[in-house]
């Protein structure tokens, strides 16, 4: 497993290099967050930064549960949606497929963070006027526990409330 993460490893390096890119030193120096550093730097290199739309949350929304401070807010762009994969270690920010579903209006992503750290990915799907979570991830792929989806049932439904409301002022 760490000789084909390594292998892997050196040949986004090659490819990050060879364009000419410098390489900001990372966070922690183990080969996984590595891996992962550099796996953000090679993807924007085969993929354009593309503009998203800003459907549900134009602006970020900010929420108090507790006391916890919720930040909801979609990505502005491509690169922008990679660099919070790399953040929250899933791999929303490296498929392609979730940019160009939400590019389509298939789905949203709203990335949430708690306390100003990254916290959730929410892909949120819109069918016959209702919308639902269609999947919610934690750090690393982790899924939330019944207390979690509590407390981001409640932040999120607040942060709905304070979008419609700013939409009915205007």
């Amino acid at each position: 497993f760490y000789i084909s993460e390594w292998n892997d490893t050196l040949s986004m390096v090659s490819d990050v290099i060879n364009n000419g890119i410098n390489l900001d030193p990372p966070r922690r120096w183990r080969l996984t967050e590595f891996h992962d550093h550099v796996q953000v730097e090679a993807w924007k290199i085969k993929h354009p930064n593309v503009s998203l739309p800003q459907d549900l949350f134009p602006l970020p929304i900010k929420v108090e549960v507790g006391d916890e401070r919720w930040t909801f807010f979609q990505p502005h762009d491509t690169h922008q949606l990679s660099a919070w994969g790399e953040a929250v270690r899933n791999c929303v920010g490296n498929s392609s497929g979730y940019a160009e579903g939400v590019r389509k209006k298939k789905h949203f992503i709203v990335l949430c963070m708690v306390d100003g750290k990254p916290q959730f990915t929410v892909q949120l799907k819109v069918e016959m006027g209702m919308m639902s979570v269609s999947q919610i991830v934690g750090t690393s792929n982790q899924r939330l526990t019944q207390a979690q989806k509590d407390s981001y049932t409640e932040a999120f439904g607040k942060a709905l409330k304070l979008q419609a409301d700013a939409l009915e002022s205007i």
